[in-house]
C-alpha cells in the first residue's frame, strides 16, 4: 500500500505560492525466492541459492510532486535497490571500493509542463525505457530483454545501459500516439567534452493495441575517463500487440563496441497470456547472432505467476540457455555463462509491491 507523508517534513523549503499542492509517496518492491542452475561456473557446476530479486530487484522508492500552477509542476524520484536475502544495498552492482550509491536505481528532479518534461540526475536511459516498455513477458531479471543489455560485449555494463549519471533527459508530450525522449549524460572531464559522454534517444508510437518503439545509445568511456573512444553503439527496434487476454512482442537489439570490433544482434519474441484474473503465463525466446566470432547462443523460458492479490504474486519461471563454443548467454540476466557452457535454471519465489 502506498503511504502518503507530510511534504513539509521531508522537503526543503519551497519557493513559490503558499498554496502550492505537494505530495510525497513511499513505495517499493520486495522479491525473494530460491533458484537452481546448472552450468553455474566454468567447470559446469550446479547451484542452489537464495535469490534476491530473481524476477525484479527489491527496492525502496520515494517520489514527490508539487503543483506550481499554470499547468506546471516539479517532481522527483529516488530509488534504492537492496537484496532481500541479507538487506545489503545493491550499490549499482559495483564493489564497495567504488563508492556508495544510496539511490542506485535512480535519482532525479524534473520540471513538467505543456512542453513535456525535463529531468536532471541519474536517469533511466531512453534505450532502457524502450526495452522495458516493449518486453511482452514483463522485463524480468530472468531470461528476458534484460539479458540483452547485461550479456553483450560492449564496453559498458548492463547497469550503465539502464541508468546514466549526470544526465539531462527530455521527454516530449504525446502527439497522435507519438512521443520521444532524448538524454545527454556529461562526463565532466575538463577540456574534453566527449570523454565519459553517454547519449540516447527513443521514439514511441501507439495505435490502438499496437506499439512500435525504437532507441539508440552510444557511450564514450563512461565514468569520467579521459579520451573519446566510443565503447558502445547500440540500437533496438520493437513491436508489441496487446489486448485484455494476451501480449506478444518482437524485438531486435544490436550491440557494437567500435573500440574492439564486436558486433552482436539479439532477436527476441516474448509473450504473456492472462489466463485468469489471478493467473498469468509468460514466455520468451531469444537468439544471439554474433557477426565476428563463434559466440552464437539462445535462451528461452516459460513461467507462471499466481496473484494472491493485486500487490502479491507467487511465481515460478524455468529456462534454458544454449551456447556455441565461445557463447556466454545465461538464463539469469546479470549472470552470463562461461564460454561454451549451457544452462538450465528454475526460479521460484514471492514478489510483493507496497
Amino acid at each position: 500500500m502506498k503511504k502518503y507523508l507530510l511534504a513539509s517534513v521531508v522537503l526543503c523549503p519551497m519557493f513559490g505560492t503558499a498554496n502550492a499542492q505537494s505530495s510525497v509517496t513511499l513505495a517499493g518492491i520486495i522479491d525473494g525466492g530460491i533458484g537452481f542452475r546448472t552450468g553455474a561456473s566454468a567447470n559446469n557446476s550446479t547451484q542452489w541459492a537464495f535469490q534476491s530479486g530473481a524476477i525484479q530487484t527489491s527496492q525502496i522508492v520515494f517520489t514527490g510532486t508539487e503543483d506550481l500552477g499554470g499547468g506546471y509542476s516539479t517532481y522527483f524520484y529516488l530509488a534504492s535497490g537492496f537484496l532481500a536475502g541479507n538487506g545489503a544495498l545493491t550499490n549499482a552492482r559495483l564493489p564497495a571500493t567504488s563508492g556508495t550509491y544510496m539511490f542506485d536505481r535512480g535519482a532525479w528532479v524534473g520540471l513538467k509542463g505543456d512542453f513535456g518534461s525535463v529531468q536532471l540526475g541519474r536517469s533511466f536511459t531512453p534505450f532502457a525505457d524502450v526495452l522495458y516498455r516493449s518486453d511482452a513477458s514483463g522485463y524480468a531479471n530472468f531470461a528476458s530483454l534484460s539479458n540483452t543489455i547485461y550479456q553483450n560485449l560492449t564496453g559498458i555494463t548492463g547497469a550503465q545501459y539502464t541508468w546514466s549519471n549526470n544526465a539531462v533527459k527530455y521527454l516530449s508530450p504525446t502527439f497522435h500516439g507519438l512521443s520521444a525522449e532524448y538524454m545527454q549524460s556529461f562526463g565532466g572531464v575538463a577540456g574534453d567534452f566527449g570523454a565519459g559522454r553517454v547519449r540516447s534517444v527513443a521514439l514511441f508510437y501507439t495505435y490502438g493495441p499496437i506499439a512500435v518503439n525504437a532507441a539508440y545509445l552510444d557511450a564514450n568511456n563512461p565514468g569520467g575517463a579521459a579520451g573519446n573512444d566510443t565503447v558502445a553503439r547500440s540500437f533496438t527496434v520493437a513491436a508489441m500487440y496487446s489486448n485484455s487476454i494476451f501480449r506478444v512482442g518482437l524485438d531486435v537489439a544490436n550491440f557494437k563496441n567500435p573500440a574492439i570490433g564486436t558486433n552482436q544482434t539479439f532477436y527476441s519474441v516474448e509473450g504473456t497470456y492472462h489466463a485468469a484474473p489471478y493467473l498469468d503465463f509468460v514466455a520468451d525466446y531469444t537468439f544471439l547472432a554474433d557477426k565476428v566470432a563463434d559466440r552464437d547462443g539462445s535462451y528461452f523460458k516459460l513461467g507462471a505467476h499466481y496473484y494472491l492479490s493485486k500487490a502479491t504474486d507467487l511465481y515460478i519461471e524455468g529456462g534454458m540457455a544454449r551456447n556455441h563454443s565461445d557463447g556466454t548467454v545465461g538464463v539469469a540476466s546479470v549472470f552470463p555463462a562461461s564460454p561454451g557452457i549451457n544452462q538450465i535454471g528454475v526460479m521460484t519465489g514471492v514478489r510483493h509491491y507496497f
